[in-house]
This record gives structure tokens, C-alpha cells and sequence, in this order.
């Protein structure tokens, strides 16, 4: 009983001087989603190739997602993160695909529920 109301105590005044809380990792996001075609390696060094997505670089802080991680984007399938897009992109993925007109087919796609799988 005595461990527990000290405990509580040092939360509370944890809490009143500001100390960091911590922050749990999220699982989902909603995300625009785009297509890509360029030949290449990916970020992560593999050939590009069906099933690859690469995530804007604030998704991938937030989800704390690394190289080889899946994602499931809501209606489009389970993909693999293996790429990255620009620094300027937000909140966005970009499914690979290997012709620029099934790229251009694909266009833009708003609203998608992205999530890392565990």
C-alpha cells in the first residue's frame, strides 16, 4: 500500500513538472497513396520488384517502421517497406509498379487506412 501511494505520488509529480511522457509507437495511419516506376535499387538496397512501398520519412518515424516490415494498405494489398520517398513528402505511400502507365492508371488514392503489421 505505502510502494503504491509513493509510486503515484512521484507520477503526479512527474507529470506537474513536465517530464517527457512516453510515446507509444502507432500502429495505423491514413495515408494518400501514389504509384512509382522508376528502375533502380530501393532505399534499403534491393532491386525494385512487385510488392514494394516506399513511405514518407515522417510515416516511417511514426509507425517506427525499419526495412523488410510489412504494411497493409486498406483495399490494395500487403506490401513490403523497402524504400523512401523525399524528405518533402508527408504522410504518404508509393507503391511500386513496373510500367509508367499502370502508374499513371493507379493516379492518387486518398483516404487509404495504412497498417504495419506485426
Amino acid at each position: 500500500m505505502k510502494k503504491t501511494i509513493i509510486f503515484s505520488f512521484l507520477v503526479v509529480c512527474l507529470m506537474v513538472i513536465g517530464a517527457p511522457r512516453p510515446t507509444i509507437p502507432l500502429t495505423m495511419a491514413v495515408v494518400k497513396v501514389t504509384a512509382y516506376c522508376h528502375p533502380g535499387r530501393t532505399a534499403s538496397g534491393i532491386r525494385v520488384q512487385d510488392g514494394i512501398v516506399a513511405l514518407s520519412r515522417d510515416l516511417e518515424r511514426q509507425l517506427a517502421v525499419q526495412f523488410g516490415d510489412q504494411i497493409n494498405l486498406e483495399g490494395l494489398g500487403t506490401y513490403s517497406f523497402q524504400d523512401r520517398m523525399a524528405s518533402y513528402k508527408r504522410m504518404q505511400a508509393d507503391i511500386w509498379m513496373p510500367g509508367r502507365s499502370q502508374a499513371l492508371r493507379f493516379g492518387v488514392k486518398r483516404n487509404i487506412l495504412l497498417v504495419k503489421l506485426v
